[in-house]
């Protein structure tokens, strides 16, 4: 997590002669010569050398005592020059000591009341570090007081002391009363120092750290991404201030889990750091380890443990660790990858040393030292050491459950690896209870109103695993009902996901998410009531039976206000937190030529889960190794195919075979839930049959059956026939064909599209131009019932245009435009529709994710006739992510997405013939299954029959 950007100046600023000494003339010539020492010890680095300087310091004391004329201020001085160097030498209690007796004696002197300020505020700093909380704030407050008999209520001095005063609340755990502190501190200093300044952009990405931690996710993003612009613009690329605000919004990404978007961010931070303190610098080591954490969670394994290894090398190196159980998990990191390849061998070499670090460094009841200890046992599981695993989890397992509360997500996952290994080593009927009570914790946290969403999309990975362990101990006892509890459990858990783009209470829904708000409030302060009441009762303080009330109280009123959420918004709660559905009420749900198919993607094994109206519930394993290679295959055979006549069609045969054993029946509707790398594949393009012929003629799976992509079981188990067509009277609201420029110089033309000036000109000069565009959507309206459209289209389709729209009248909106990924255009932290925006309007012609996640809408369907997006093909990208999401989290209630880069004359062909079928009272699955069908029979279209051409598309329903 990244740590706050916290201005830190130790030592205060030297006062001017005559303040220090009084009128010096005055004095002999020795004591003249002390002061002139003190003030070249006042104004240097004791960062340097402090126990040099503590010797020297130590010496010029004496001889100011001998002397006896050297005045207060002069004195005050030298204090603070004790206390800058204990500080740099790590004694913090003794800089306070010399601190303190520099304020006193700084007040003797009636020195500038400013330059005492400056000192109790550094004093108060260390004070805080030191968990001296009402120390700290005291010595706050009186700088404060002081700063604003100067400056008045506002000022940058008064803003430095706000500051100071939120860390302090930050640090005892208040967290929600430091806010204002940290909004107000930021909103002054931009104020007086504007934007250019180092401090005012480094306290930015601290507010951003702080409301993130606080669970306003979408608020946090978006500072973070406003403290990097205003770092790259004003303070250039390679300035260390910069470097901080690239971390502090990677590491936002990280725990929001976006990977994709997070690892064109850590690159950058790493070339910064690399170019401003070098390669042997800690802060390197940080961004080697971060940008390492996000490409192994993305595949990208090779490269994170390189990563690894040059982090662990500067860090052995530097001896320097924030925390004594760095050196187990980094190890363990390096061990886990070794075994991700299986390669055993270093695999053991590595953990060894991770289990040496973790015994020499950490205690006996040290819950770290356990967490290594249950990595290794779950690899010793993996390789049929049951026993030695077993015997693993039985002594550690229990350290965890003491330290943590029984919703942890570590917990949780040690507690399902303990009952699978008791099941393996045959003891079932001590297994299921462990399991079931575990589970119920992790159903519990990922369907509960309190839970933020940045909590849930840090755990996500965690959560997933535990529910894939439960959904093998399920299998194993050949219990269909608790295998779909856990099917349901890791699909929500991928959700979590999406669910950090939830839009505020200004978008759609806004009383709903009113009340939602105050649930998150009452749970943000029940949980930092339980943080401090259980630091009260370690340090056995006596105001820990007030926090208890507190935190009883504050319980009673979440639950409350929960129960009245879930009363009042019954269908918001069921899209903000999908709850699991009942096995039997589902299958009772399904009409007789439905087909629901939930894969499930575990690290080395899936499983094909399917489930009909006559037959119930069926599970099949396959190898995910073999789903990753085929799906591989087609998926770079569709995304730039160099010949329309050729495609993998043994890889999409297998393919239908695994996921897909039973077949679907002709006619029939084939509903996906789930999935992660197949997530990125529509499965209209699998073959139902070995096949060595012309494509035109193939046995796709749409010649049999359509294909609908499923968001939210339980929306679909309350679905209403007028949901799934288009007709009556409605509004449409397309938007694309700007007047982009092409040709060689569009990269040119097009920087003044963008805040930044520095669009990525190679991109941008690589995209299609779209001549198709503006006649598709046209045509799309025509297609639609009833009039009132808006159409932008050449020099209106901007984004001020947009953003003017009543948006929440459109049943329909539709882009014709470009897609861009995180990281296609220098600057683009987030994936984005290119729209385009005229001259000065102060928009930048991009409508990235985090905006359409603000959107007020209330459209039945959304039509993304633009390039990637749908879903990322990386493995750790959660299934139809990025816009996808964001405009589901706007309010669509229906999306029409496309997986790759659409050729211009095939989006219009598939868009328009898809929204004319539904128009006309087809479902829309079925609508784009026979625009497809079209599609491949039309020989006058150049490659029509490959998947990349008729392929892309797919609908995505509540």
């Amino acid at each position: 997590m990244a740590a706050l950007a916290l201005p830190f100046a130790v030592p205060a600023a030297a006062l001017e002669p005559e303040d220090a000494a009084g009128t010096t003339e005055a004095l002999a010539p020795a004591t003249q010569s002390l002061i002139a020492e003190i003030d070249t010890y006042s104004e240097g680095d004791q960062s340097k050398d402090p126990e040099g300087d503590l010797v020297k310091l130590t010496d010029l004391q004496r001889r100011v005592e001998a002397d006896g004329q050297v005045p207060p201020n002069a004195r005050g001085l030298l204090a603070s020059a004790f206390g800058a160097a204990h500080f740099y030498a790590n004694r913090y209690d003794r800089a306070v000591e010399f601190y303190a007796e520099a304020a006193r004696l700084f007040e003797e002197g009636r020195a500038p009341p400013n330059e005492i300020a400056g000192l109790l505020n550094n004093q108060a700093t260390i004070l805080a570090s030191l968990g001296r909380y009402d120390e700290a704030e005291a010595s706050h407050l009186k700088a404060l007081a002081i700063r604003r008999g100067i400056e008045g209520e506002r000022g940058p001095a008064v803003s430095s002391s706000l500051f100071g005063l939120g860390y302090v609340y930050y640090r005892e755990g208040r967290v929600e009363e430091s806010i204002p502190y940290f909004r107000d501190s930021v909103e002054q200093q931009l104020e007086f120092n504007g934007e250019d300044d180092p401090l005012a952009i480094m306290r930015l990405a601290s507010l951003a750290s702080v409301l993130g931690r606080s669970g306003r996710e979408p608020e946090a993003l978006e500072i973070a991404r406003r403290a990097e612009t205003l770092g790259r613009e004003h303070l250039g690329d390679d300035h260390p201030t910069y470097a901080i605000t690239l971390n502090n919004l990677g590491n936002a990404l990280i725990q929001s889990g976006r990977m994709q978007e997070a690892i064109p961010v850590l690159r950058e931070t790493l070339r910064v750091r690399l170019a401003t303190v070098g390669e042997n610098a800690s802060g390197t080591a940080i961004s080697l380890r971060n940008l390492a954490t996000a490409l192994k969670e993305t595949g990208a394994r090779a490269e994170a443990e390189e990563l690894n290894r040059r982090a662990l090398a500067i860090l052995e190196a530097n001896a320097e660790t924030d925390t004594p159980e760095t050196f187990a998990y980094i190890y363990a990191d390096l061990a886990d990858l070794a075994a991700l390849r299986g390669d055993w061998a270093a695999y053991d070499t590595l953990a060894g040393r991770s289990l040496e670090e973790a015994d020499k460094r950490l205690g006996e009841a040290d819950y770290n030292r356990a967490q290594v200890h249950l990595y290794h046992a779950d690899r010793l599981r993996q390789r049929g050491r049951i026993g030695e695993a077993l015997e693993i989890a039985e002594r550690w397992t229990p350290v965890l459950a003491a330290t943590l509360i029984p919703s942890h997500k570590d917990r949780i996952y040690a507690e399902l690896l303990l009952a699978r290994l008791r099941q393996e080593a045959g003891s079932e009927r001590e297994a299921l209870p462990l399991a079931d009570a575990a589970i119920a914790q992790l159903g519990g946290k990922l369907g509960g109103l309190g839970t933020t969403d940045r909590q849930l999309v840090r755990e996500a990975a965690s959560n997933r695993d535990s529910a894939l362990l439960y959904f093998a101990i399920a299998t194993a006892a050949d219990d269909p009902q608790r295998a779909f509890a856990a099917l349901q459990l890791v699909n929500i858990s991928d959700l979590a996901l999406s669910q950090q783009l939830a839009g505020e209470a200004e978008g759609n829904d806004g009383t709903a998410l009113a009340a939602r708000d105050e649930v998150l409030a009452l749970a943000r302060k029940a949980s930092q009531l339980e943080a401090r009441f259980a630091a009260a009762l370690e340090a056995q303080d006596g105001g820990a039976e007030t926090l208890r009330g507190e935190l009883d109280a504050a319980r009673g009123a979440l639950a409350a206000a929960e129960r009245q959420l879930r009363s009042d918004f019954p269908e918001f709660v069921a899209r903000y937190r999908p709850a699991p559905v009942a096995l039997t009420e589902l299958q009772a749900s399904l009409e007789p030529d439905e087909l629901l198919v939930m894969p499930l993607e575990a690290e080395r094994q899936g499983w094909t889960v399917t489930l009909d109206r006559a037959r119930g519930l069926a599970w099949q394993p396959f190898d995910q190794a073999e789903l990753a290679a085929r799906a591989g295959a087609i998926r770079r055979a569709v995304d730039s195919p160099a010949d329309l006549t050729h495609f993998p069609l043994a890889d999409a045969a297998a393919l239908y075979r695994m996921l897909l054993p039973d077949g679907v029946s002709a006619g029939g509707k084939l509903l996906v839930h789930g999935g992660r790398l197949l997530s990125s594949l529509p499965l209209a393009l699998l073959l139902t049959e070995d096949w060595a012929g012309s494509l035109d003629r193939a046995p796709w799976l749409i010649t049999r059956a359509s294909v609908q992509v499923l968001g939210n079981l339980e929306i679909h188990l309350r679905r209403h026939e007028s949901v799934d067509t288009l007709s009556g009277e409605m509004r449409m609201v397309g938007i694309g064909g700007a007047d982009l420029p092409a040709g060689a110089d569009a990269g040119v033309a097009l920087a003044g599209l963008f805040r930044s000036g520095r669009p990525a000109i190679a991109s941008i000069g690589e995209l299609p131009p779209l001549p198709n565009a503006a006649e598709e959507l046209r045509a799309i309206a025509a297609a639609l019932p009833g009039e009132n459209d808006l159409i932008l289209v050449g020099p209106d389709a901007a984004e001020e245009s947009l953003k003017r729209a009543d948006l929440s009248q459109a049943r329909v909106l539709a882009f014709a435009t470009h897609g861009l990924v995180s990281g296609e255009l220098r600057g683009l932290w987030e994936p984005a529709l290119l729209i385009g925006t005229a001259e000065g309007s102060g928009e930048d012609g991009l409508l990235g994710a985090s905006e359409i996640a603000r959107l007020r809408l209330n459209a039945d369907w959304v039509i993304l006739s633009a390039c990637n997006t749908a879903s990322g093909e990386d493995a750790g990208a959660p299934a139809y992510s990025g816009l996808a999401s964001a405009f589901a989290q706007a309010g669509a209630r229906s999306l029409m997405l496309s997986h790759w880069r659409v050729r211009d004359d095939a989006a219009a062909r598939l868009s328009v013939s898809t929204v004319r079928g539904a128009s006309g009272g087809l479902p829309r699955a079925e609508a784009l299954r026979r625009a497809q069908l079209a599609l491949i029979a039309d020989r006058e279209l150049p490659g029509a029959a490959h998947p990349a051409i008729w392929a892309p598309f797919v609908i995505v329903e509540n």
